[in-house]
């Protein structure tokens, strides 16, 4: 491990051990990978004998996650949460928010709180955003690293910390669902950061029983990605129709579009709310899905990214898409 990184993780310390108010926050919609380090993070933070709370609004969660909240009451394990209603008691000039999976205010469980509190760190992996969050104590956006799974299995290792099997459980699927099954985004890196959470009692036959699916919702993709079809020779779009999609459904479909010959990247356009139209897009590694999204006001990852776009329809913001990869091209 180099210095800067050691730089990084005994800031981070510091920074936990001199505040005694600490929220921990990811994305809206949070996934694996956001919740996954969240929970890991907290473990860490309990070992410093310090409490925490992970900050959860009223995001609907999908059926894994919810599988996972049951797991960790049913283990009586510690999990502490906040609710939107409830956190201003926890903040004062003493305060620490720790933001991780992205640093776009917008995009976070709770956009108010960043300007709220004072001492902020922010974690991510997605290539910076010119919206970065800019006030902060502490702030570490590195697009090499597969997912924030990756940094916080490191940093347990660094500190010699364990942390129950549930959670390295929880960590080692948020790594495997960010980098496709390590098809994308990999790096030795990635691979040791797997290994470690496996030392750490991860159980790989849990980890499949979380990402098991409904049959219907199987069967129903299927359909939808028989309609895609190549937008030129080397990238592929899926229209779904007009009913409203979890953004997690397009970014799925969107993974298994890279699985078929001849596509480089991939793009699904759906709408995730009654005025909102998502796209997500997903690559090989020879194109960088980021900078077309960005165009578009989203931003991301080189090989995974997505965006909103308001009050438009599925087929003007089909057009805004192929019109923007014909100006990239």
């Amino acid at each position: 491990m180099g210095d800067f990184m050691e730089q990084i993780f005994n800031s981070l310390t510091q920074l936990i051990k001199e505040h005694n108010n600490i929220l921990i926050m990811t994305h809206k919609n949070p996934d694996f990978d956001g919740m996954g380090s969240a929970l890991g993070l907290q473990q860490i933070i309990y070992s410093f004998k310090k409490e925490s709370y992970i900050c959860m609004n009223n995001s609907e969660l999908n059926n894994s996650l919810k599988k996972s909240y049951n797991l960790i009451k049913e283990n009586n394990l510690y999990f502490n949460v906040v609710k939107k209603s409830n956190v201003d008691k926890l903040i004062d000039d003493n305060t620490l928010l720790i933001i991780l999976d992205t640093h776009k205010k917008e995009m976070t469980e709770m956009p108010e709180l960043i300007d709220k509190v004072n001492n902020i760190v922010v974690i991510d992996h997605h290539i910076k955003n010119k919206d970065y969050i800019k006030d902060y104590k502490l702030s570490y956006i590195n697009e090499s690293l597969s997912s924030t799974v990756e940094f916080m299995a490191n940093y347990i290792k660094y500190l010699n910390k364990k942390i129950d099997s549930l959670f390295a459980t929880f960590m080692l699927v948020g790594l495997e669902i960010d980098t496709n099954n390590f098809r994308l985004k990999t790096t030795d890196k990635t691979y040791e950061a797997a290994a470690y959470l496996i030392q750490l009692g991860a159980d790989n036959i849990l980890k499949q029983e979380l990402l098991q699916e409904n049959k219907d919702s199987y069967v129903k993709r299927q359909k939808l990605i028989e309609k895609s079809f190549m937008i030129n020779k080397n990238m592929t779009l899926c229209i779904l129709d007009n009913k409203i999609y979890e953004n997690k459904d397009l970014a799925s479909i969107a993974e298994e579009l890279l699985q078929f010959e001849k596509v480089e990247a991939s793009f699904v356009i759906g709408r995730i709310a009654k005025d909102i139209i998502g796209i997500s897009a997903r690559s090989i590694g020879k194109i960088n899905v980021e900078e077309i999204m960005a165009k578009l006001g989203g931003g991301g990852h080189y090989t995974e990214a997505a965006t909103q776009i308001k009050e438009k329809t599925i087929i003007e913001v089909e057009r805004l898409l192929i019109d923007t990869i014909k100006e990239e091209k």
